[in-house]
């Protein structure tokens, strides 16, 4: 059933994720044609002024782009479980889990895709035969590198698992805090912005109180003294501690969300 809901979700989500991502596309490309047309030649007012325009869209879209799809799956999650679609949603043969984790993935696909996106509009606004060029240049130089050592490769791999986890973890913390919210009578948005705002605070404050704790009472991490040394050791070091502190959070969400879901629902 889980399939279902992400099936389901894909559409729903698509129809409005699918034009916002094109959209920055042909900002872009427009960008990069009228970079060409002003290169060095003399062109009417009306140009310069539609060309200014379309560089500061596509400036703007750029920082919005990331803001614009996290209030789209925030809404998503809001409207289908937490308003009024939540009277039939809640009616299905579905568990609460299996609501949360469909938000859940496809908001990380569509977090990831966004991202994507972004790479790909500032390559397609630069786009010129010598950035082509270069672009090959840097594949083929990556390539060797990923083929030279194998560490290379983990390393990689291990950076997207980071960027995965971390879009799980950012959803759910989404949603706990709209779960949280909705839960009261009144004033839905603004408390869950609210509980939003107090769950980074606590979080921060949390980690720091950590670390001085763990100051306090003398405990040390020697490094060398577990066989930790060089690039890699440091590395899966710190990875290990960030997916750790990520899926400590984000389990903490999800059993958040799942609690207020399931026993103070709230549906407006």
């Amino acid at each position: 059933m889980l399939g279902k809901l992400i099936k389901h979700e894909l559409r729903a989500t698509a129809h409005t994720m699918l034009p916002v991502l094109g959209i920055m596309l042909l900002v872009s490309a427009l960008a990069n044609l009228g970079a060409r047309l002003m290169n060095g030649r003399e062109v009417p007012a009306v140009v310069t002024v539609l060309f200014t325009l379309v560089v500061i869209l596509f400036v703007t879209g750029l920082f919005a782009i990331g803001l614009v799809t996290v209030l789209l799956m925030v809404q998503r999650f809001r409207g289908n479980l937490l308003r009024d679609e939540g009277y039939i949603m809640h009616t299905l043969p579905v568990s609460v889990h299996a609501h949360i984790w469909s938000k859940v993935i496809v908001s990380t696909l569509w977090y990831a895709l966004t991202g994507v996106t972004v790479v790909l509009s500032v390559m397609l606004a630069a786009m010129d035969i010598d950035f082509i060029r270069s672009l090959g240049k840097m594949l083929g130089e990556f390539a060797k590198l990923m083929s030279k050592d194998i560490k290379n490769v983990e390393i990689l791999t291990e950076l997207l698992a980071l960027l995965v986890l971390g879009g799980l973890t950012a959803s759910l913390s989404f949603d706990a805090a709209l779960s949280i919210g909705h839960s009261f009578a009144n004033r839905k948005m603004l408390l869950s912005v609210c509980v939003f705002v107090g769950m980074i605070i606590l979080s921060q404050l949390t980690t720091v109180g950590l670390f001085n704790l763990f100051d306090w009472i003398g405990v040390n991490v020697e490094l060398d003294a577990y066989n930790i040394t060089g690039f890699m050791g440091t590395w899966r070091f710190a990875c290990g501690v960030t997916a750790l502190l990520m899926t400590f959070y984000g389990a903490i969400c999800y059993g958040v969300t799942a609690f207020f879901m399931k026993r103070r629902l709230n549906l407006e």
